[in-house]
């Protein structure tokens, strides 16, 4: 009903910018490169989307609106603004989108770090019932709760420097699964356990989305 009930929200500004829709999570993309010109086509399609708003009985709730503008790493000082009745936009350098945490630069280090603390959880679970599992529920909690969390929307920032990090973790966890020394080559550890080391699990990752374009492609 939610969905029906908002079908044609996204129509209204769809030929001033690319709206994104998700349940009930919706965002709005604009393209300029001119700052004052982003400014002021953010203010028109805001408007609109008030409009809107208003005329479906409905109120925005500014606390969680957000806008994010994408800025290369040596220009990061044409910042534009949204209002709307005296009531500005919070402007944020990273926000999480479906998951996902994005940033202005698309470096993805605070997803990253994210990814870390999640990860490091895992770890210390895996390690706290090894004892009381086989090597067979080991990998099966392996692939629950550190696999989920290293391949969702990896193919955006598995190409990342920082993601060498997640890769350690990794490592760790399989030397703790095998019961290796903290010092020992992963190598065989990852065939032993036919598990893709986290660069191998991004270049597959990346392969399988590129087939399915080719796929669909006309």
């Amino acid at each position: 009903m939610f969905l029906i009930y908002i079908n044609d929200l996204s129509k209204n500004v769809s030929d001033r910018s690319i709206p994104i829709l998700f349940a009930d999570d919706t965002s709005f993309i604009l393209t300029r490169y001119d700052a004052s010109e982003l400014s002021r086509k953010a203010n028109e399609v805001f408007n609109i989307i008030n409009k809107w708003f208003h005329s479906n009985s409905l109120m925005l709730n500014y606390n969680k609106i957000y806008f994010l503008q994408f800025q290369t790493k040596t220009n990061n000082q044409n910042n534009a603004q949204i209002s709307h009745i005296n009531e500005n936009i919070a402007v944020v350098k990273s926000i999480k989108f479906l998951g996902v945490t994005v940033d202005t630069t698309l470096n993805w280090k605070n997803h990253i770090s994210d990814i870390k603390i999640r990860l490091n959880k895992a770890c210390y679970a895996i390690r706290s019932t090894k004892p009381f599992m086989s090597l067979t529920v080991l990998k099966s909690t392996y692939y629950s709760h550190a696999h989920s969390i290293m391949s969702y929307g990896h193919i955006f920032w598995g190409n990342s420097t920082d993601s060498d990090d997640i890769f350690r973790i990794q490592k760790r966890i399989i030397r703790i699964i095998t019961n290796s020394n903290r010092n020992a080559s992963c190598r065989e550890l990852f065939k032993k356990l036919n598990i893709l080391p986290l660069q191998s699990q991004y270049i597959y990752s990346v392969l399988l989305v590129i087939t399915k374009i080719k796929i669909s492609s006309p």
